[in-house]
């Protein structure tokens, strides 16, 4: 089990470093593009939010 609870703390660490990513992309308001188009910032707010609750769930599922 120990082996479950650190690949769930790994992963809550990436999660919470993807969601600190869409926070600074919204708060320094940096332009994204992808080919010709431009990524809306209100995509970053919606990143960060899944991301957020995704690491905040590995990390409530590996202290279980």
């Amino acid at each position: 089990m120990k082996d479950k609870d650190m690949a769930l703390r790994v992963a809550g660490v990436v999660f919470l470093l993807v969601a600190i990513m869409h926070l600074l992309r919204l708060l320094l308001r940096v332009q994204v593009s992808v080919g010709n188009t431009h990524v809306r910032l209100y995509l970053s707010l919606i990143g960060f939010v899944v991301a957020l609750l995704m690491a905040i769930w590995m990390f409530a599922a590996s202290k279980k």
